[in-house]
């Protein structure tokens, strides 16, 4: 094993950015030796001849550097390993170049990589003594930003690149003069060209030239490893993939930009020096400039200039503005410009760059390809949804799209919301997708076809609205992309709607809410109009025997019982809906539903909002006319559509009407119904013990409306006020005994007597006996309480606080076994909330959590006290039968109790 060099008599430092060639033979220049004796000490592998001469030097030692030498050079001069390394080009690797796997080639095929030789600045080797910068050697190094110079490319005398080879390791190096082989043959070797390269003139840049811009901007993203300006700011991007960007538009200036159309881009004294060095850098036929380095720096000035001329603007939609300049510019030299004609540009293109080139060909997009490709955005971009996610989505979209969405896209005049509304549901489906026009319609419904699609598509683009169209649909798409919606539109278009508000079930409707059910018009109306809510489908695709349903007379009147409607009706139809989805086993969705409206917020749109309609006078016009809601539409300067969907949501009171105007239009009951409500009626009627002759007196109406009414709200009827005392006398001892030391209830006191417990209450106040306020904690079963705990074990006498503590008590004892509450709600058929409240409540009694909820990757456990309480509760169980009047109760009841 070689011992370690030692260590150099003379410590020289590199100097910033200076690359490892240029400051071995810096040392070699200092020590006054050759540059081999140098390399020899390192332990450089130098091919040597008899007589200890060496003559050749390894090609690729400035690219990359293994461990043993990078631990051989930092040891002899007391440099860092990784400075070292930085001397090299390993240094950019990633970055602004790629190597190969073993690091000692540099791909020419990928970002402009040079494999050999370097560029140079005159002026910097003049004030360096000669040392060269490494990032000289980039294929994106082309100007000098010190001295606002332009590299030089070759020697001046031989034609050469410098540094295409490493200097003789034979001579004490002079890095200031050209290296490569002399061109006469027999000319000294240790020499070579020996041209001063100090003194090569280049083009010199004024202060803020584009060059020298485009120049820092390259090399601060190399620095930086990333980039954020211009379109990048609001996703910076790794610098390879910028390079690559700036490389596939250099390229389309170096290979397709006619000669007389570069001054538009680029300052005039470059775009001279670019075409005054021949054919090779203008591209003629048969040329492929750009897809390598390169050659000259005066070449890649113009392809990264002309590049950051686009890439440089505020944003894609500017940039993609100043690219589609460039596309025009060349569009005679490329065989097509598309969506995907970017693929051709080269390897590694940012997204960002696809959304400038997507900006770019907006104007000259199809309407659906703006939607397909969200032009409307600030970063269109290419299809990245699969056809799973796309039928996904059509689950939470309505075939007739949503009402107060189609009022705002649809116009005034032109384009009727009906007509409109399959095909706006089938548009949701195009953004970021790949399914055809026929795709969308059928995954929407299949109400409409792509040739109806296509068809208003085209009157929607020629709208002013269009673009913000778009965004609205753009918008909306991300929206339920990124939300779950409550309904599944899917399932809800094919339940069977055969038995939607039966006619029985519209009789009761009508009698209960006050509405004349019509000869049989009106009820197919609310029946059509039900299955359009619930299903999402347009009301003629209801199962209707008679047909009819899609007639413009039926229509018509379809939108007069819009106006019709009355809160009441609404309420009951909502109702009926509600009952219709839990006997199809759906319980947990809500009759309908519709996006937020704040997402089309800032957006001019064709479509009135109306929110902006002053609703108490639109309640006001509808009452008023034979043709309310067109009327209402002329008054308040709206479309009939934005009418009907406001009427839809906030249905017009009935107007006011007096004892006789009830009684002659059967609408008496509702009256009473309106003045005296369930509340009302038990309060005059339980809690004050008013007769229905004193209520009668009170509200106006007979005892026959009231006792129909009592009995529509469950309250039972009395026997008359002294009917109590012909029942059998009650002592007061016997009273007070029972009732207030037993605590037995007015109820059981009255079984027993065999009269009513008005009857009793009655004898209770006759003996002045206070009776217990009312509500649950009056009840039998509340009443036993305290006795039954006194003989539980002591954990659980804290728990059975109420009648209902047995339930909670098992429905913990049901959830123990299952991960999460959510699981354990299903399993039991009630609501999540109910199960937490009543586990909360049993915590809040016990004074002591019972579970530790579930967390990500850990279902929930009991606590230790939820342990003792568990074991607790099921010996008891084995011992006391669950109450009765627990056991009966559904779900939802014990949830209200809970």
């Amino acid at each position: 094993m070689r011992p370690p060099a030692r260590t150099l008599p003379i410590r020289f430092p590199p100097l910033p950015g200076e690359a490892l060639d240029s400051w071995l033979e810096a040392a070699a220049r200092r020590m006054d030796t050759t540059l081999g004796d140098v390399l020899l000490h390192f332990g450089f592998p130098v091919r040597q001849r008899a007589g200890n001469q060496y003559h050749g030097i390894p090609a690729d030692w400035t690219i990359f550097l293994d461990e043993r030498l990078t631990a051989a050079v930092a040891h002899a001069t007391g440099i860092s390993s990784q400075a070292i390394t930085a001397l090299t080009l390993a240094h950019y690797d990633g970055r602004a170049l790629r190597t190969s796997a073993g690091g000692r080639f540099v791909s020419r095929h990928v970002l402009w990589g040079r494999g050999r030789g370097s560029r140079f600045c005159p002026d910097c080797l003049a004030s360096a003594d000669g040392r060269w910068q490494l990032s000289w050697r980039l294929g994106f190094s082309f100007a000098c930003t010190r001295h606002r110079r332009l590299l030089a490319d070759c020697c001046p005398d031989c034609g050469r690149v410098p540094r295409q080879r490493p200097c003789s390791g034979r001579s004490v190096p002079r890095p200031e003069l050209c290296g490569n082989p002399p061109v006469r043959p027999g000319g000294p070797v240790t020499v070579g060209c020996g041209s001063d390269l100090r003194r090569v003139p280049t083009l010199l840049l004024p202060p803020g030239h584009p060059v020298l811009t485009a120049q820092d901007r390259v090399m601060a993203a190399i620095d930086t490893m990333t980039a954020s300006f211009g379109p990048y700011a609001a996703t910076p991007q790794p610098t390879a993939a910028v390079l690559a960007d700036i490389r596939a538009l250099g390229i389309r200036f170096l290979a397709d930009l006619p000669a007389e159309a570069l001054g538009q881009w680029l300052p005039e004294d470059i775009t001279t020096a670019y075409l005054s060095q021949g054919p090779a850098a203008a591209g003629q036929a048969g040329d492929r400039p750009g897809f390598m380095a390169p050659p000259r720096a005066a070449d890649t000035a113009v392809a990264i200039t002309g590049a950051l001329n686009i890439l440089q603007r505020p944003g894609i939609r500017p940039a993609g503005e100043a690219l589609r300049g460039l596309l025009e510019a060349v569009r005679d030299e490329l065989t097509q410009i598309s969506v995907t004609s970017i693929d051709d540009w080269g390897q590694g293109i940012s997204p960002v760059l696809q959304s400038v080139h997507l900006a770019a060909l907006a104007p000259s997009l199809r309407p659906s390809e703006h939607l397909r490709y969200r032009t409307a955005t600030q970063s269109p971009r290419r299809p990245t949804r699969t056809a799973l996610a796309i039928e996904q989505r059509s689950r939470k979209i309505p075939t007739l799209f949503w009402p107060a969405w189609t009022v705002r896209l649809a116009p005034a005049e032109g384009i009727h919301a009906r007509t409109l509304g399959p095909v706006l549901a089938a548009l949701l489906l195009i953004p970021d997708g790949r399914v055809s026009l026929d795709q969308a319609a059928v995954l929407a419904g299949d109400v409409t076809d792509g040739i109806e699609i296509s068809r208003l598509l085209q009157e929607l683009d020629d709208l002013p609205h269009w673009p913000d169209i778009v965004t609205a649909l753009t918008r909306l798409t991300d929206h339920l992309d990124a939300d779950n919606t409550p309904i599944d539109y899917g399932r809800r278009r094919i339940l069977d709607y055969t038995g939607l508000l039966p006619h029985d079930r519209w009789l009761e409707i009508c009698l209960r809410t006050g509405t004349p059910p019509g000869a049989g018009r009106r009820e197919r109306i609310a029946r059509s109009q039900l299955f359009r809510r619930l299903s999402g489908l347009p009301a003629e695709s209801f199962p209707d025997e008679l047909g009819g349903l899609d007639c413009a007379e039926f229509r018509a009147t379809s939108v007069r019982f819009t106006a019709l409607q009355t809160p009441e009706l609404a309420h009951a139809l909502q109702q009926e809906a509600l009952g219709f989805l839990a006997s199809h086993d759906i319980h947990d969705e809500p009759v309908t539903w519709q996006p937020p409206t704040a997402l089309l917020a800032g957006l001019s749109l064709p479509g009135p909002d109306p929110a902006h309609i002053d609703l108490p006078r639109l309640h006001q016009l509808v009452r008023e006319r034979q043709h309310p809601v067109q009327h209402a539409a002329q008054v308040l300067g709206t479309t009939v559509e934005a009418i009907r969907q406001l009427l839809d949501e906030h249905p017009a009171p009935p107007p006011p009407m007096t004892k006789n105007t009830a009684r002659a239009t059967g609408h008496i009951r509702l009256q009473a119904r309106r003045e005296l409500p369930k509340e009302t009626f038990t309060r005059l009627y339980l809690s004050e013990h008013r007769s229905l002759k004193q209520i009668a007196t009170l509200t106006g109406f007979s005892r026959s409306v009231l006792t129909g009414l009592a009995r529509e709200y469950g309250i039972p009827l009395r026997n008359g006020p002294q009917d109590y005392k012909r029942c059998g006398d009650v002592e007061r001892d016997w009273l007070f005994e029972q009732y207030v030391h037993h605590r037995r209830t007015l109820p059981d006191l009255a079984r027993e007597k065999g009269m009513s417990t008005a009857n009793m209450a009655r004898w209770a106040r006759s003996h002045e006996i206070p009776l217990r306020p009312r509500g649950g904690g009056s009840h039998d079963a509340a009443l036993r309480v305290p006795d039954a705990t006194a003989k539980l074990p002591p954990i659980l006498r804290l728990a059975l606080t109420s009648p209902y503590a047995w339930q909670r008590l098992d429905r913990f004892l049901a959830a123990v076994s299952y991960p999460t509450m959510s699981e354990a709600a299903a399993a039991l058929g009630i609501n999540q909330s109910a199960l937490v409240t009543q586990i909360s409540r049993l915590e809040r009694d016990l004074g002591h959590p019972l579970f530790e909820r579930a967390e990500r990757g850990r279902p929930m456990r009991l606590t230790p006290v939820g342990e003792e309480v568990a074991t607790a509760a099921r010996r008891l169980r084995r011992r006391v039968p669950i109450p009765r009047n627990e056991s009966c109760r559904t779900g939802k009841a014990q949830s209200a109790h809970a």
